[in-house]
């Protein structure tokens, strides 16, 4: 497999994963965009939006731009961080905890279409293999982080 071959794949399953959790979560008056950052916040109550930042592997103002929506639409709410001033912690409400599990309902027939006729072997060193190529472009990004730092 060439390169680009492995990115148009990569793209088309991110494209083709995202259109389906759109279609499936519209209804509730979230968009993809906002789906992984709810599950997380549901997930780790109290954390912040740095921590959500670094999980997310984004800038601070994608945290902030998808927060400020889920705020608004009372799915989310932010408490100021008494240690940290700057930063606020997030929370499910109850109107999020009311769709939380048919959000999660969504996410597992998503990886369960994904894994279809994968063995519990293949998944594993697929997710394995998916690991090592995460790990090695993280390192290509802390490469040009380096060198801007050298700059």
């Amino acid at each position: 497999m060439k390169v680009n071959e492995m990115g148009a794949l990569i793209r088309g399953i991110t494209s083709n994963v995202n259109l389906f959790i759109g279609s499936k979560i519209e209804r509730y008056g979230i968009k993809h965009g906002q789906f992984e950052y709810f599950l997380l916040i549901y997930s780790i109550p109290g954390i912040n939006q740095l921590e959500l930042a670094r999980m997310k592997n984004v800038g601070k103002a994608s945290v902030t731009k998808a927060l400020k929506i889920l705020e608004e639409d009372g799915f989310v709410t932010r408490i100021t961080d008494e240690e940290d001033r700057r930063n606020s912690r997030c929370f499910v409400t109850k109107k999020g905890e009311g769709i939380v599990h048919e959000l999660l309902d969504v996410k597992t027939s998503v990886e369960a279409d994904l894994f279809e006729g994968f063995n519990e072997e293949d998944k594993s060193t697929f997710l394995k293999l998916l690991s090592k190529l995460y790990v090695n472009s993280q390192k290509l990004t802390a490469e040009l982080e380096m060198r801007e730092d050298d700059e």
